[in-house]
């Protein structure tokens, strides 16, 4: 069963002590933390967490830093710190009315996905506009990089940015969030060679196999010829490059532990 995320939750004080459990320690020193992030003492995040007083909005943005959400997380936890904050029924129901609502929409979103085969094709122009959304999404399938500060550090860009594309790929039903971690979902999707994406997946991933061209070489192989063969040898070569690809997707799918990230790129075309 899917653990909860922070969209789950109707009350955030609910949200920020459940994060607090589920950390190293049971959170110890993390309270610390969230006072320097708000900008207030220690008791005081004490007082709002096992009683009736509440962040300020100003205390909650920074405690949305502290806690690396992304821009639609931002607006869900202010949202219910409003909701906390709100003195009369009316507002409450106000607020309670855009908390629906914002869910429905996450729902409606997971729903138009087929998780076993594909995504659709608004979730496909996400997911393809960049690398870095089929990269996160298979790099978390390594056990040491189930968190967003370790996926930042590992691919070298802002916390925002990977929170950003941790709350799609959970939005899609790609991977879980549970608590502080991220955890694997649906590891392999399809795309096929008559996607209008196809392209753009393809030429993500030969830009990022010729950065590599400037890195260590010792762990890559790349090779680049040109070949003059016979008509039946074109048929001969293509059904040993399928076998091939065959072969070594299977090895990948039964290996464990996953503990490496590489990307696999095969091209044999006719040169005109």
């Amino acid at each position: 069963m899917n653990k909860k995320t922070l969209f789950d939750y109707d009350d955030y004080k609910k949200y920020l002590l459940n994060l607090i459990a589920q950390m190293a320690g049971q959170g110890r020193g993390y309270r610390s933390k969230i006072a320097l992030a708000a900008g207030c003492r220690v008791a005081f995040v004490s007082q709002v967490l096992g009683g009736d007083l509440n962040f300020s909005l100003e205390q909650a943005e920074g405690i949305n830093s502290l806690l690396n959400h992304s821009s639609d997380e931002s607006d869900f936890f202010l949202l219910l710190v409003q909701f906390g904050r709100a003195g009369t029924q009316v507002l409450r129901n106000r607020l309670n009315s855009q908390i629906t609502a914002i869910r429905e929409k996450r729902l409606n979103l997971k729903e138009r996905v087929d998780i076993k085969t594909t995504l659709d094709p608004i979730s496909q122009a996400t997911y393809y506009s960049s690398w870095h959304y089929a990269a996160v999404h298979i790099l978390i399938t390594i056990a040491q990089y189930q968190t967003k500060e370790a996926i930042a550090a590992y691919f070298k860009v802002s916390k925002k940015r990977i929170a950003e594309i941790i709350e799609f790929l959970d939005s899609v039903g790609l991977i879980q969030i549970d608590g502080p971690q991220v955890k694997s979902g649906v590891a392999r999707i399809f795309l096929g060679s008559d996607s209008p994406m196809i392209a753009k997946h393809h030429t993500n991933w030969r830009m990022r196999a010729i950065d590599s061209l400037d890195q260590e070489p010792t762990s890559a192989v790349h090779l680049s010829t040109l070949l003059s063969v016979s008509k039946k040898d074109v048929l001969r070569m293509k059904e040993q490059i399928i076998k091939s690809i065959e072969e070594t997707r299977g090895i990948a799918r039964e290996s464990v532990p996953e503990e490496e990230l590489f990307c696999f790129n095969v091209d044999f075309f006719r040169v005109q």
